[in-house]
């Protein structure tokens, strides 16, 4: 009877120690995991600025999968816009694409940039994010640069006019030229009671080559205290 009993119970623990332990293991995260990102508001439209204002915006970026979350590069599409932004995110996770728009020479005109965000969300490689506003010019600057084209033997000079916008009025306290421009160029300036200026600038080169610098007004205006006139000379 012993026997027996013992014959049983070996066969039974033969059996139980071959049965594969796979259960359990149904019930496992995936260590692959696989990341999501989720911007839900992908578009920022910012009220008007004056020229020049340079303007930032902080876009939530969420990680929703199961996996981290790489933000492998972003594209601006210009060098008067920049992105600062956090390259992991964790599953569960936020992290932020900081944009920063320069909107000197758009005086005028709509601010519309597109930034092209790339991740390795493999549904969401991809993500296009937009910015846009009005900015409202300053002042007219006519011609925009002052171009000094002529022989070395020559007089070569040009006007530049610079006309207050009626919105954002100024006046010229003080004026001055970037190193670059000394022994080039001479200047003179005209003031008038409206804030009008009137440039006059002259080549003083000698010799035949290019320069390039800008004539700094100063205004009395805080939200844009200086204006910067860009001048190149080519003398051949």
């Amino acid at each position: 009877m012993k026997m027996n009993m013992m014959i049983v119970l070996t066969a039974a623990f033969l059996i139980f120690a071959n049965i594969p332990l796979h259960a359990e293991s149904h019930h496992e995260a995936d260590p692959s995991g696989v990341p999501a990102a989720v911007i839900k508001d992908s578009k920022y439209e910012f009220e008007p600025v004056i020229e020049g204002k340079v303007v930032v915006h902080e876009f939530i970026v969420e990680n929703t999968g199961t996996a981290s979350l790489e933000i492998e590069n972003i594209k601006t599409g210009c060098g008067c816009t920049t992105a600062d932004f956090t390259r992991t995110i964790p599953p569960g996770g936020r992290g932020n694409i900081t944009i920063k728009g320069n909107t000197n020479g758009y005086g005028g005109n709509v601010f519309e940039r597109r930034i092209t965000a790339h991740t390795n969300d493999p549904k969401n490689q991809i993500m296009n994010l937009f910015m846009k506003g009005k900015v409202d010019q300053f002042a007219g600057i006519t011609p925009a640069t002052a171009v000094l084209k002529g022989k070395a033997n020559e007089s070569v000079e040009i006007q530049v006019s610079v006309m207050p916008d009626a919105k954002h009025p100024f006046k010229v306290v003080d004026s001055s030229m970037d190193k670059t421009l000394e022994g080039k160029i001479e200047y003179g300036m005209e003031k008038f009671d409206t804030g009008y200026v009137v440039l006059r600038i002259r080549n003083k080169q000698q010799t035949a080559g290019n320069y390039f610098g800008r004539i700094l007004l100063k205004t009395d205006n805080p939200d844009k205290p200086e204006i910067a006139i860009p001048v190149t000379g080519k003398i051949g």
